[in-house]
């Protein structure tokens, strides 16, 4: 049996439609809701506030002539008017033990809807070369990965792209102090020292930047070399950004994110300088030597697209971006995740980028993140006030390891889960503080305790390695009812995952699951349960280990067999 999305709420829906057309409403997709607080339902609707003016009816006039005339199944058990004018459903024991039985039967593709839907390409990731990735980064590819994974089970296929700066005023200053020192890179034989050793470079670089003007004069004409490939410079710079380049591939692996192409800011100079000249006088203007493109006509601010050198900005090389972005692939959406602070530069590209390429009108999106903090404070590249992404999970990795006492290579999987976790589980809109206390714990709402839940349920599973035949149960099951009651919102929390681009409700969701799973386990014994009890028991379990894998999987976490 295929899955098709969300089976019940697209039963009540139709359901719903149908009483409303009898009250005189056609409504293609009246609002469902699952109240916050359960004794009130399992979904509740507000369509008899919003129709009450139309009808000249009061609001619960409407919601008992919905009552009425709501189909008589199987479906709904229950249906209650609550003032102002509210309409509360409760789902029905054998319509959510059909949904259990469903689970089983489509085991991993439960609650994947059979569609086609848009053709995304994404991008997320986007480090610098030359630079050491901090948590920032890592942010970053652990969001956009989740995300590409929600988007591509909603039906959406997706272009993964990363959009890497390996040319400016970054890497010239990491240059400068790279020129003095080069032959002690090269004589470090293990790469992530050589990435340190970049790292370090830029910090000395960006401090003479900052405090000797001569410094100041050379890095910016070094700048310049570098963009012509001139000498030494083109040199060093082939060097080192392989270094960088292999490095990030090796941080990509470990995270467990794929890409279908990577994207270097020096392939981008070209196209986009030719493209901001080409449209001057219709989308940019000269100014100064430098050609901007004013905003405010549109609401926005000016921006700088070739400065007074002839050398394109990051805006210009954004445009170009996008130009290569449209050939290699028919995107319906292009979405471009980056930190929140520059959501307001991302109006102006998008905003240009339309007026060059029409077609793109309605198909550029910018999705802005919060900051992403340590427990100590902020980092800042330039001041070395980092931790890299690779330190932070040999952290937590050797956190893993002294708590749960286990093999290196199952305490990184846990380490990563609690750092992804860790990430994904807040709102992406919002400031995130990663505190490796709460991340590791063993209890509580994080990845760990996720991991442990699932571990629990295959543990059981092993012991009834064959599902009993689950038909209809004639016994009382009030104690198996709340994780009943979970069970079937997963098709929906994803959905609402993808169209919000929000991979927290999927966290969220989660967490309440195995939570609730665990009371349920501590209140209902499944092994020592006989008879139907024993079956429905069975059932439940085995379906919370399917959702759990199957949520975690998109999340970008993987699962293990033990803790």
């Amino acid at each position: 049996m295929l899955s098709y999305g969300s089976m019940i709420k697209t039963q009540l829906t139709r359901h719903l439609k149908k009483s409303l057309e009898k009250v005189g409403v056609r409504d293609e997709n009246p609002y469902l809701e699952h109240p916050a607080n359960e004794t009130h339902g399992d979904y509740s609707t507000s369509v008899p506030l919003k129709y009450a003016s139309r009808l000249h009816k009061s609001p619960m006039k409407i919601a008992e002539d919905i009552k009425e005339n709501f189909p008589k199944n199987f479906l709904v058990e229950a249906i209650e008017i609550v003032k102002p004018g509210f309409v509360n459903f409760w789902i029905s024991k054998p319509a959510l033990l059909e949904e259990l039985v469903r689970i089983a039967e489509n085991k991993d593709t439960y609650g994947k809807p059979q569609v086609s839907n848009k053709k995304i390409m994404l991008e997320f990731g986007q480090p610098n070369t030359h630079k050491t990735p901090h948590i920032g980064h890592l942010f970053s590819y652990i969001f956009g990965e989740s995300l590409a994974r929600i988007l591509e089970w909603e039906g959406n296929q997706i272009f993964r792209a990363n959009y890497q700066g390996d040319i400016g005023l970054h890497v010239a200053k990491c240059l400068y102090s790279v020129k003095k020192k080069i032959e002690e890179g090269r004589r470090l034989d293990d790469l992530k020292k050589k990435v340190d050793f970049l790292q370090t470079c830029y910090q000395e670089g960006s401090y003479q930047y900052e405090h000797n003007e001569t410094a100041q004069k050379e890095i910016d004409a070094l700048n310049m070399d570098i963009y012509s490939h001139k000498g030494i410079a083109g040199e060093i710079w082939d060097e080192t950004r392989s270094w960088s380049v292999e490095f990030y591939r090796l941080f990509e692996k470990k995270l467990g994110i794929r890409y279908d192409r990577h994207y270097y800011e020096s392939q981008t100079s070209a196209p986009g300088k030719g493209i901001v000249e080409k449209h001057v006088g219709t989308v940019f203007v000269k100014s100064e030597g430098a050609i901007i493109f004013k905003g405010e006509p549109y609401g926005l601010h000016t921006r700088v697209f070739i400065n007074k050198y002839g050398n394109p900005t990051y805006e210009a090389k954004d445009v170009g971006l996008i130009s290569m972005k449209k050939k290699d692939y028919p995107l319906d959406l292009s979405l471009v995740t980056t930190a929140n602070e520059q959501n307001e530069y991302w109006k102006v590209i998008i905003k240009a980028s339309e007026l060059v390429f029409p077609e793109l009108k309605g198909k550029l999106k910018h999705l802005g993140f919060g900051m992403i903090q340590l427990t100590t404070g902020k980092m800042a590249s330039r001041t070395g006030k980092i931790i890299d992404a690779f330190s932070l999970v040999d952290t937590v990795t050797d956190e893993i390891i002294r708590l749960y006492k286990g093999d290196r290579e199952s305490a990184e999987k846990i380490s990563l889960a609690a750092i992804k976790y860790s990430f994904l589980r807040s709102e992406p809109l919002k400031n995130i503080v990663f505190d490796l206390k709460m991340s590791i714990a063993k209890d509580g709402d994080s990845g760990p305790y996720l991991l442990y839940t699932y571990v629990r349920t295959k543990s059981i599973l092993s012991k009834n390695p064959t599902l009993p035949s689950l038909q209809t149960v004639s016994i009382d099951i009030s104690g198996e009812m709340g994780i009943l009651r979970k069970l079937y919102r997963f098709p929906e929390v994803v959905e609402n995952a993808a169209k919000s681009y929000s991979p927290h409700l999927l966290a969220g969701y989660l967490y309440d699951l195995a939570r609730e799973f665990n009371l349920f386990y501590q209140k209902c014994p499944v092994l020592k349960a006989t008879g139907e009890k024993r079956t429905v028991r069975i059932f439940l379990t085995n379906a919370v280990s399917l959702i759990l894998k199957s949520g975690l999987n998109l999340l970008g976490i993987e699962t293990v067999d033990k803790m």
